[in-house]
């Protein structure tokens, strides 16, 4: 310390940093600290042997990224490698602690987006044809051609706020009616009436789990009031709607959303046809024999292979501890919300599940009684996708963790905030599991 005494020891606090709390963040490069000669310096011995262990060890991780060859970051611009640098570039899609540069473009980057929201509403009204005018003052019902790849293309890129509720409903109407489903809107309105006045074995806990669901959202705060009554009345619903499944804990979450855009009745059309065609039925079947198999799926097809894959074999952690969550809540309380809205917009439209029987059991879902393998559900890619997505983002940070900073970085709250980032590694992952196919099928 300058001006100070040979011999005289520096005061305890100017020797160790504060302590920090142990949150999930993704630190800028230019983070580690550096000699007066501009070479890295080695982390300080008073540095506990612990903490070098943990997704905090900042040294690792900018030498892995210095150690990426500068001849790939140069091919990687080149159109024909697109997807492999937006899978080299996912871990940009975290957030950075907040600095002043970022407080200075916020402000315009906001206008920015609303100019581009207004661009995309118009091109959305354009691909959008009356379905029919609905009665008692509901407005206009919508519907869109799923099969058309502009369609698909801007789906990708995400749907305006202002059409999103059209959208999906177009999206799962569109599902039924290539099913041939005899189940109209106005049937199932017409049941979610009817169920009101029957009990449900599950009230008692749905009544016990509507308070705790997004409880920060103004429309659930107040107890039996608003957003809390409808939410009880839908689960209460589609408790009774399919009694084999009966009320599960996640279910809160998918209603809660749907009711974001939706009122109580169309929220219980979507929630059905969800688990009709687009394979929640499956993931929610008793004993979680096709959740299981899914994720065993994921893990096979998806996962292995990348160095991610062997660090979590090593640390013994398999999809079920975090990919759980993910799959039964579509990612809701995962990622931010606009993040979550982005997955939806691609799920509603390419994850078109087609019907089977899934393990009734969580030991059926890996074997039967032949040996032979069960086939995984099929139309999950895009929740496979989004997962391989969230897993090349966090990948520094698990490639430096322990047992316990991996499970806390894959279980907790995922700083998301660049969401184009996101699905534009997601899409990549998507293509490249379609068989070698570069063109998108909805």
């Amino acid at each position: 310390m300058p001006g100070s005494r040979a011999g005289t020891p520096e005061p305890r606090s100017s020797q160790l940093s504060p302590r920090r709390r142990n949150v999930l963040t993704k630190r800028p490069g230019s983070a580690y600290s550096s000699s007066p000669n501009g070479q890295l310096r080695p982390p300080s011995r008073k540095v506990s042997a612990r903490s070098l262990n943990t997704f905090t060890s900042e040294f690792s991780t900018v030498s892995r990224r210095s150690a990426r060859s500068s001849i790939r970051s140069a091919t990687n611009r080149l159109p024909h490698n697109r997807d492999r640098r937006w899978m080299d570039e996912a871990g940009d899609m975290l957030a950075l602690q907040p600095g002043p540069a970022e407080d200075d473009k916020t402000e315009k980057s906001a206008e920015a987006l609303r100019r581009k929201e207004l661009e995309r509403s118009e091109k959305w009204r354009k691909m959008a044809k009356v379905a029919k005018k609905v009665i008692d003052g509901r407005g206009v019902d919508f519907e869109f051609d799923t099969k058309n790849p502009k369609l698909v293309e801007r789906a990708w890129k995400g749907i305006p706020d202002c059409w999103r509720a059209a959208a999906w409903y177009s999206f799962l109407g569109s599902s039924a009616k290539t099913r041939e489903s005899t189940e109209t809107d106005e049937q199932l309105m017409a049941d979610f009436n009817k169920l009101q006045d029957v009990a449900s074995p599950d009230d008692v806990q749905i009544d016990l789990d509507v308070p705790r669901t997004v409880n920060g959202h103004i429309m659930f705060r107040k107890r039996y009031r608003g957003g809390q009554r409808l939410l009880f009345r839908v689960l209460h619903a589609i408790s009774l709607y399919f009694p084999e499944t009966g009320y599960v804990q996640g279910m809160a979450s998918l209603a809660a959303t749907l009711l974001c855009y939706y009122d109580e009745e169309r929220c219980f059309v979507m929630l059905v046809r969800l688990w009709r065609y687009r394979g929640l039925g499956i993931l929610y079947h008793p004993g979680f024999g096709g959740l299981m198999a899914a994720l065993g799926d994921f893990e096979k097809r998806w996962l292995a292979g990348k160095d991610v894959a062997n660090k979590l074999n090593e640390l013994s952690i398999d999809a079920t501890a975090y990919g759980t969550r993910w799959y039964l809540t579509l990612f809701n309380l995962s990622i931010p919300f606009a993040a979550q809205l982005r997955v939806w917009d691609v799920f509603m439209l390419m994850g078109e599940c087609p019907p089977g029987a899934p393990p009734s059991s969580p030991g059926e879902a890996g074997q039967s009684k032949e040996g032979a393998e069960t086939a995984p559900p099929k139309g999950l890619d895009v929740l496979h996708a989004t997962s391989a997505a969230l897993i090349h983002a966090l990948r520094d940070v698990l490639l430096d963790s322990d047992f316990e900073n991996a499970m806390k970085a894959l279980t907790a709250w995922i700083p998301i905030k660049d969401e184009d980032l996101l699905m534009k590694v997601a899409r990549a992952e998507w293509r490249q599991h379609q068989g070698g196919k570069r063109k998108d099928k909805a």
